[in-house]
């Protein structure tokens, strides 16, 4: 599966401290396997990413996500607080999609990296 990822949070999952990818579980991600490969694109270089999913968490909310995790494992400043997070987050996702679709924590592994 190919996926769009901005450029800082290509770069943060590039170096290893991203760790876990926030997605909708709209149609297109509600099929993701634990195992299966994604490859990540960088929506700025188009440099390429692929890692395997090692697990899939599900949440109603991101506020309920990002409670159950460090900021800097889901691409986030240390030191941003649980509403920073949420707020940015509805800068990508509407909250009208978040209660359609509900959200993913893809806890990912770095497989291989295409470098530009």
């Amino acid at each position: 599966m190919l996926m769009g990822l901005n450029h800082d949070q290509f770069l943060l999952m590039k170096k290893g401290t991203k760790k876990i990818e926030i997605r909708l579980n709209d149609e297109k991600r509600s099929d993701l396997k634990v195992g299966e490969a994604i490859t990540f694109r960088d929506t700025a270089t188009n440099e390429k990413l692929t890692v395997t999913v090692e697990k899939i968490n599900k949440f109603k909310t991101f506020r309920e996500l990002y409670s159950n995790f460090d900021a800097i494992v889901v691409g986030s400043p240390k030191n941003d607080s649980l509403d920073k997070m949420v707020s940015d987050t509805y800068t990508i996702y509407s909250p009208e999609q978040e209660k359609k679709y509900g959200v993913l924590a893809l806890k990912v592994n770095i497989i291989d990296k295409e470098e530009k």
